[in-house]
């Protein structure tokens, strides 16, 4: 789905493609997250992992794009670095690599241990954000120290919409785009298999005890993106959709 010229939606995938930076950028993958739970005797197959590589992969052989990058938490943890982490992370940059494409990466809050594998993988890396041209690409737990560039696009929230009938609740992530103060933003869904989202029209949900951007701007007036089965549907404003 066409956002506007030059900034393409992924029809039922996380990931978006810029045309003029010849760039698919994408958010929250988590990895490690299976193995830390097990640590807790919380047991999940194994999937994360091969469902991020398989979007990308996908991304990659629609958009044929330049260059990756990550908006941030490519990794699962905060405080510690686990080995099955540090494992995934090492197999996902060498599938990265097999593809070519410059790997830009946003550190986020959960990014605590991968400066060390700068070097040897070669990737790029940027301390909560990165401007390249007139998009500006940050985290979001905090709010961006550049005032430069027109088009935001941060991670962190995992944004979802919640429908809900008599019997059952079903969450739908979702991208969330809107304008403030002569700026735009688009905000990323998690693409971590297992992120389910946060319900951003349930307005139990403070939202700006999750990132300080809405502190800034009124997610009610944002307007959100859903995503469906190999399709990215457009749901209106989330003042539409509260609850």
């Amino acid at each position: 789905m066409r956002l506007n010229d030059d900034v393409e939606l992924g029809d039922g995938s996380p990931i978006i493609y810029i045309r003029s930076l010849s760039l698919i950028a994408c958010a929250d993958l988590h990895l490690g997250y299976e193995g830390v739970l097990a640590k807790e005797g919380v047991f999940l197959p194994k999937y994360n992992l091969s469902f991020i590589e398989n979007e990308i992969k996908r991304a990659i052989e629609r958009y044929k794009p330049k260059q990756i990058l990550i908006d941030g938490d490519i990794k699962n943890e905060f405080s510690k670095v686990y080995v099955e982490e540090f494992n995934e992370f090492m197999d996902f940059m060498k599938f990265l690599n097999y593809y070519k494409v410059k790997v830009i990466l946003v550190k986020g809050n959960h990014d605590n241990f991968i400066d060390r594998l700068k070097e040897p993988f070669g990737f790029e890396m940027y301390k909560q954000e990165h401007l390249i041209k007139n998009y500006l690409f940050f985290h979001g737990e905090e709010l961006p120290k550049s005032k430069k560039g027109n088009f935001l696009i941060m991670g962190h929230i995992h944004p979802a919409i919640a429908i809900y009938n008599a019997i059952t609740k079903e969450k739908l992530r979702c991208f969330l785009y809107g304008r403030f103060n002569g700026k735009e933003i688009l905000i990323l869904p998690a693409l971590s298999y297992y992120a389910e989202g946060v319900e951003v029209n349930n307005l139990a949900n403070n939202l700006n005890e999750i990132s300080p951007i809405f502190n800034i701007i009124d997610f009610r007036e944002l307007e959100a993106y859903c995503l469906g089965e190999d399709e990215t549907l457009y749901f209106g404003k989330i003042k539409d959709l509260v609850f």
